[in-house]
């Protein structure tokens, strides 16, 4: 077919049958549409799931019997951690998936007469390894050898760091980092290394990887800001002004034993919405945002909070309870959402509030500006790259989450009284359609490829 063929080997699932998917997963399919949309070039993904079983001619899953494994101790799919795995077990996966990845690119090219030219790891772990093994394979087989890009998404490197400060050994034992050093998955003067470039959605996330493995060369690790899905989040008509009917049609979801679901319907009406979206992990810091919603609740506007997400179920009862305790009137967790549903929610706010810590990228952040809804955070990590005044503001970091709470319910009534959703709604809109769409990140990420293995 004389196409140009590339391989994605994905860490997460994608959201489809049902199964919701983390934002790795999220990205991992709108790369793999955005590379085939693009004239000449064709992509194939393979991804792990215990529930699908998609089998397409340019997609395959990674059976699972098992839940995925992470590599922190939080996911909005799993909490079967890599560090609970034994060597049996992490040797096993290792293997299977090598077998399973370099017998169907075999396939695909004996199938089509192409050969492929790049292939593509997401996460800097052992898919990275995988497809090192792979190319290894193919090589000692004259099968050719293809450049090796790693995209790092963030959660590995909060691994190696932890694993690194050695202040949490019993939850983060110093296991996988050295195995990644023993591999010299990073170590590009070796000439048998694994990874020829990496690309990632920060500058914040580069700079910790290669402080991380300083070995590898900072001049072939590339900033890939994020790109969203341009057909899915956009600004829906008449939905912010028939919010109070739209709201009313999705049901809270209560952890089992905290009540039963109901409508998004105060019986005393709202005047504003704050939304926040993300998996319930102690760093994206949903409890700042509950108890500055005890404040901003007392404004004289009647301030309504979509929480939408979840997590482990006890981290679904810690934010419930501490709900309660704060005697939230007018805050909703609704669970997570379908991507079709986030942007009628996202919509319906008159602002998002993500205040994570050092958020590896923040794409949330730019669906929600996508939807014509202007952004708090704070000011760490990828949202430092493209929050501005003129789309939301940044709150000040801190590690005290009391002052954290303070600065967020100062920056969500100022976002309400001075009606942002007006003035810095419509520019957030535009500012991330010209600059952040999928096919523009993957024809740069390419671009780049060329100028560094080329």
């Amino acid at each position: 077919m004389g196409d140009r063929l590339i391989f994605q080997l994905g860490t997460n699932n994608w959201q489809r049958g049902g199964e919701f998917a983390p934002g790795s997963g999220i990205l991992h399919e709108a790369h793999h549409n955005a590379y085939n949309a693009i004239p000449g070039v064709r992509c194939y993904s393979m991804y792990p799931s215990r529930r699908q079983r998609f089998r397409e001619d340019l997609v395959r899953v990674f059976e699972l019997d098992h839940d995925i494994p992470i590599c922190e101790s939080i996911s909005p799919v799993s909490n079967y951690r890599w560090h609970g795995m034994s060597e049996v077990e992490v040797d096993a996966y290792r293997a299977r998936l090598t077998d399973e990845v370099a017998e169907w690119i075999d396939e695909i090219e004996e199938t089509t007469g192409d050969r492929f030219t790049l292939a593509i790891a997401h996460h800097g772990f052992m898919n990275t390894v995988v497809m090192r093994d792979v190319i290894r394979r193919r090589a000692a087989k004259g099968r050719g050898t293809m450049p090796l890009l790693c995209f790092a998404h963030g959660t590995e490197l909060k691994m190696y760091a932890n694993e690194k400060r050695q202040d949490n050994p019993a939850e983060f034992p110093l296991r996988f980092l050295p195995f990644m050093q023993r591999e010299k998955i990073f170590d590009y003067a070796d000439p048998d290394h694994g990874v020829d470039m990496v690309a990632s959605i920060s500058a914040e996330q580069l700079e910790a990887l290669t402080s991380i493995f300083p070995e590898f060369p900072r001049e072939r690790a590339v900033l890939s800001h994020n790109g969203y899905n341009q057909q899915v989040f956009q600004v829906l008509p008449d939905v912010y002004e028939n919010r109070a009917e739209v709201l009313a049609g999705f049901d809270t979801a209560p952890p089992e034993g905290h009540g039963e679901p109901e409508p998004v319907a105060p019986a005393d009406g709202f005047d504003a919405v704050v939304a926040f979206c993300g998996k319930f992990a102690d760093w994206k810091r949903l409890d700042a945002l509950l108890r500055a919603a005890a404040t901003y609740e007392k404004h004289e506007k009647k301030i309504l909070t979509l929480v939408i997400g979840s997590g482990p179920h006890e981290a679904q009862v810690k934010m419930h309870d501490l709900a309660a305790e704060l005697g939230l009137q007018r805050t909703y967790f609704v669970g997570p959402r379908q991507q079709d549903e986030l942007t009628t929610l996202f919509n319906c706010a008159d602002v998002g509030c993500f205040p994570s810590y050092r958020e590896p990228f923040g794409l949330v952040f730019i669906e929600c500006m996508a939807c014509g809804t202007p952004v708090i955070g704070a000011n760490s990590g990828g949202p430092r790259d493209f929050v501005t005044s003129e789309v939301g503001t940044l709150v000040k970091e801190t590690d005290d989450r009391q002052e954290l709470a303070h600065s967020l319910a100062v920056a969500v009534t100022t976002a309400i009284e001075e009606d942002w959703k007006q003035t810095k709604g419509p520019v957030a809109q535009v500012y991330v359609k010209e600059n952040f769409s999928v096919v523009k990140q993957v024809s740069d990420l390419l671009a780049a490829v060329e100028r560094l293995t080329g």
